[in-house]
């Protein structure tokens, strides 16, 4: 009973890969802490339902599907799977001696973006080439925001020769504190014609949700088989676009006092919004950040309700378009949100 695996002693590692199917070796500055992972994997059943069997009496092995989540707390340090799911991450500038500012924004494409993944447990280690398609940043105040990552994988191997239990030793991570906290964001709105965001136009809600999804599909094209004993099964190609990316910001408010929000979303208003997590100092006059962006949001439900007779409650959902001209504020802006951290990595992401 002494290999029994428990979520306190499992570690996980992500790696930038260059070859779909073909994994990496994760090593120092790979490791990566999670809350949990919903990793499904699943192999078509293919039976033999010939005429004349009242029963079947055989079944093979088909196409294999791994899908799932990874769950973390955001960190201001730990920015791979974003990156991958947004496909820009170009080298930071130097903001001081140790301090760098990172530019993430959604790419056209994404093609060859993607990572191998490792789950370490005592006595094996599960490895699988995933593609992330999209992350949602959420978190309520009083609370440690949250980062979760939809990915689709290639396959789930747990016999791997390339990241193993003796190799995944040399695993560290780059940043086990500095967590986003919703305490320490400011949100800021108005109307995307009017003047820079200012301290006038801070709004307080008390629940934040930006999500951002791909529209992508990986297919059984032949090409990418795997044989396990004499069994030989097929897997996707590298996921690519298949339809538009979808954009989405919820904001829960505690309280309502005016019909500004509903009387925008009837006319339309293109709203511009930024919100930003302030952390910790790394040196003198420099602190961790953490910024999103978005230039041009559209109002797509507004809600307010009542909760249990005391205050009533207002909800409000935006999605977001390419803007047709950067405003005011947010100068260079040519996509439908722009993130900038800044922390003591040196490094693009995606490099």
């Amino acid at each position: 009973m002494s290999n029994i695996n428990t979520g306190t002693e499992i570690a996980h590692a992500l790696v930038k890969s260059s070859v779909w199917g073909t994994a990496t070796q994760a090593g120092a500055g790979h490791g990566i802490e999670l809350t949990g992972q919903t990793l499904g994997h699943t192999i078509e059943s293919i039976a033999d339902n010939s005429l004349g069997r009242p029963h079947l009496t055989g079944a093979d092995k088909g196409n294999t599907k791994v899908e799932g989540a990874l769950e973390s707390h955001a960190r201001y340090a730990d920015l791979l799977g974003l990156a991958l799911v947004a496909g820009s991450s170009p080298a930071p500038s130097a903001s001081g001696t140790i301090t760098y500012t990172h530019t993430i924004t959604p790419a056209d494409s994404v093609d060859g973006m993607y990572a191998t993944f490792i789950e370490k447990r005592k006595s094996y280690t599960l490895e699988s080439e995933l593609k992330p398609g999209g992350f949602t940043l959420y978190g309520e105040a009083g609370r440690a925001m949250s980062l979760r990552l939809a990915v689709t994988g290639f396959d789930l191997v747990e016999d791997s020769s390339v990241n193993t239990t003796s190799t995944f030793a040399s695993v560290t991570i780059p940043d086990t504190a500095n967590r986003l906290l919703f305490a320490d964001s400011v949100v800021r709105m108005n109307v995307a014609s009017g003047a820079a965001l200012g301290s006038g136009d801070v709004i307080y809600p008390n629940r934040i949700e930006f999500s951002y999804k791909r529209s992508l599909r990986g297919l059984y094209t032949g090409q990418y088989t795997v044989t396990r004993g004499q069994v030989t099964t097929d897997r996707i190609d590298e996921p690519v676009n298949a339809g538009s990316a979808i954009v989405t910001l919820r904001l829960n408010f505690p309280s309502n006092s005016d019909a500004l929000l509903l009387t925008d979303f009837k006319a339309d208003v293109a709203k511009k919004i930024d919100i930003v997590f302030t952390g910790r100092q790394i040196e003198s006059g420099l602190n961790r950040k953490f910024s999103i962006e978005i230039p041009d949001a559209r109002l797509t439900s507004v809600t307010v309700f009542d909760s249990s007779r005391g205050r009533l409650i207002q909800s409000a959902q935006f999605t977001a378009a390419i803007p047709v001209a950067p405003p005011s504020g947010m100068s260079g802006i040519a996509t439908p949100w722009r993130i900038k951290v800044t922390n003591t990595n040196s490094a693009s992401y995606l490099a």
